[in-house]
């Protein structure tokens, strides 16, 4: 038993004088979803459809590019505009301004609208199926990457 406590205090000293062993717990956030998106802005298209699966919708833009819409919602019982086309836009009312620091960076602008109970993501592909640009709307959440 003298043995057990002994080596929790050795491993507890070790922690915290040597700052090693534990990270800072972090909540999802919408500058984390920011980051998220950003991983595949300036990338093909297939790393995203990879990592995101099919579009729920895609729209035609100009100069030969697609726009790819995804929709999460929060439950089963959640609306999800995708269902119906009359809540889609593109672009997106998305006002920079109107954002939290860190929604806005790089090729993705979002906007966090906790009263929405999805979230709506769109993905700008050129016509070299490259990610362009992403914009982001509603109750949309990932964990920072600190590192950022």
């Amino acid at each position: 038993m003298k043995q057990i406590i002994l080596s929790f205090f050795v491993c507890l000293f070790t922690v915290v004088f040597t700052g090693s062993g534990c990270k800072t717990p972090s909540l999802p956030t919408g500058r984390g979803y920011t980051q998220l998106c950003q991983n595949y802005v300036g990338h093909n298209a297939s790393r995203l459809l990879d990592a995101w699966g099919y579009p729920g919708r895609t729209f035609d833009a100009v100069d030969n590019a697609k726009v790819f819409v995804y929709v999460e919602t929060r439950d089963e019982y959640t609306l999800n505009p995708l269902a119906h086309s009359a809540l889609i836009e593109y672009p997106p009312r998305v006002d920079p301004r109107a954002g939290r620091t860190g929604e806005t960076a790089g090729g993705v602008t979002g906007q966090s609208v906790s009263s929405m109970d999805y979230c709506i993501t769109y993905f700008e592909v050129n016509k070299d199926n490259k990610v362009v640009r992403a914009f982001w709307k509603g109750d949309c959440k990932a964990t920072e990457n600190m590192d950022q």
